[in-house]
């Protein structure tokens, strides 16, 4: 089992540096995902950028969730994920976008209105499994990625 897609999301204003936001998030998913950037303006006029990374290919997906690094997958094996898993079975969660920016992966508080990185981790899940149990699974294969890869602390580029 594992997950069947992913999906990042970062919504940016005019004052952001969108360079270092699409380095970051590039950093993050990887190769191989589908990158979409909409370039406009919020209901307020203000300029903003919308970006979005995508994959529906599983191994992208095990490999974007294990560059979140050892130390963040730790924290959400060792957090309740019944609380980040919807009716879909999918999986979310928010990262500190200023501190994905500075090379760090922080999970984030969804309370605190801060500039964030939304992911949704589509989990594989068939009659008669717990998406629960499956879920841990998947975090744990990708903490053992990311051991494997020295990927322990953040979404380190490969090269």
């Amino acid at each position: 089992m594992g997950v069947l897609n992913i999906v990042w999301r970062v919504h940016s204003s005019g004052l952001d540096d969108i360079e270092i936001i699409r380095r970051a998030l590039d950093d993050l998913s990887g190769d191989g995902f589908e990158s979409t950037e909409d370039v406009g303006r919020s209901w307020h006029g203000a300029p903003q950028v919308e970006f979005e990374r995508r994959t529906r290919k599983k191994a992208k997906s095990r490999e974007s969730l294990a560059r979140m690094g050892a130390n963040t997958l730790s924290t959400l094996l060792n957090d309740d994920i019944s609380k980040r898993v919807d009716e879909n079975n999918v999986l979310h969660l928010r990262l500190s976008l200023a501190d994905l920016c500075c090379g760090i992966v922080q999970i984030t508080d969804p309370r605190r209105r801060l500039p964030c990185v939304k992911g949704e981790f589509k989990i594989e899940v068939y009659p008669g499994q717990d998406v629960l149990e499956e879920a841990k699974e998947t975090l744990q294969r990708a903490y053992e990625q990311a051991l494997c890869n020295n990927w322990e602390h953040s979404a380190a580029s490969t090269e």
